[in-house]
């Protein structure tokens, strides 16, 4: 992205651009890292990733995290104590597409167009939030028959059952000691906190009862959630777009049960607290309402 370029000219002591893998159809899945020494993991200093647009037809969060990469950088230059000391202390990574191949199809379309799914898989149709290993269930078996309940290891076949932009992503997580990490979307607005998958999923007649999935972090996640919603322009106010979630939070799995996600991948496989950011009701504003939309506090940090 030429924007994330032009981010790195205006300050390139404290950036680096690089790429952790490409898309079904060969486009790269940029990152821009911000650091006082870029590309480099400093003992005891916490990492901490953005991603979005994991859905390409969601494009709020990419372009929130294109205008926090510039604020980041002019703000660093201007002397900013807060983002100055933010920089010299964490290590952020940004990648503000993990869906390129989707958005464009997405963007073909255009605001005006743009079918509520339209773009939102990657090339090969698949959804990247539903293709992540299952931990969830080797976590639920152990915790009744004994057994690790963190850090659990890949299936030995893990390569043949993702997409290439989630064994892109599976192997940034690898290679770097995340420890936070928030993953924007669109389509409602509120923040969601793990688990996403629930333990106790069952059918009755044609509906599927949900239930409130607590991981041993439940505080934490809350907590992270709840920092998140205040400072946000409307979150907290509890009725978004015909939703209720009361403070503009909602553990994932008492909202709806989801299987295969980053989120819970992230805290099972690495013990990255990942929190789900739901930023907007329209997935594919128009230009003219994104200022709205970027009110939503990304860029205070």
């Amino acid at each position: 992205m030429q924007s994330l370029y032009d981010v790195h000219s205006s300050c390139p002591y404290i950036t680096r651009i690089y790429s952790v893998g490409r898309s079904h159809q060969g486009r790269h899945l940029y990152v821009i890292e911000f650091s006082d020494y870029p590309g480099v993991h400093e003992l005891l200093e916490p990492e901490f990733k953005y991603v979005a647009n994991m859905h390409g037809n969601e494009i709020l969060g990419r372009e929130l995290l294109l205008q926090l990469a510039e604020f980041l950088c002019e703000e660093y230059r201007n002397r900013n104590e807060r983002i100055v000391r933010l920089i010299e202390n964490t290590r952020i990574h940004i990648m503000p597409s993990m869906n390129p191949d989707g958005y464009e199809v997405a963007a073909d379309q255009g605001p005006y167009f743009n079918g509520y799914v339209t773009g939102r898989n990657n090339f090969n149709e698949v959804d990247l939030n539903r293709n992540f290993p299952d931990l969830n269930m080797v976590m639920y078996y152990n915790e009744k028959n004994g057994g690790p309940t963190d850090h659990l290891p890949l299936p030995d076949n893990w390569k043949e059952q993702v997409e290439p932009e989630t064994q892109a992503i599976i192997n940034w997580i690898e290679n770097h000691n995340f420890v936070l990490s928030a993953n924007l979307h669109g389509g409602a607005v509120v923040a969601n906190y793990p688990f996403d998958k629930s333990k106790d999923l069952r059918v009755r007649g044609y509906r599927r009862t949900t239930s409130y999935s607590a991981t041993p972090d439940d505080k934490v996640f809350k907590a992270l959630a709840m920092s998140y919603s205040f400072a946000h322009g409307w979150m907290h106010r509890e009725f978004n777009c015909g939703d209720y979630f009361p403070y503009g939070i909602t553990n994932g799995a008492s909202w709806y049960s989801l299987s295969k996600g980053m989120q819970d991948f992230n805290y099972l496989y690495k013990n990255c607290f990942e929190i789900t950011l739901e930023l907007s009701c329209n997935k594919f504003p128009k230009e003219a309402e994104l200022p709205r939309g970027s009110g939503m506090g990304t860029a205070r940090l």
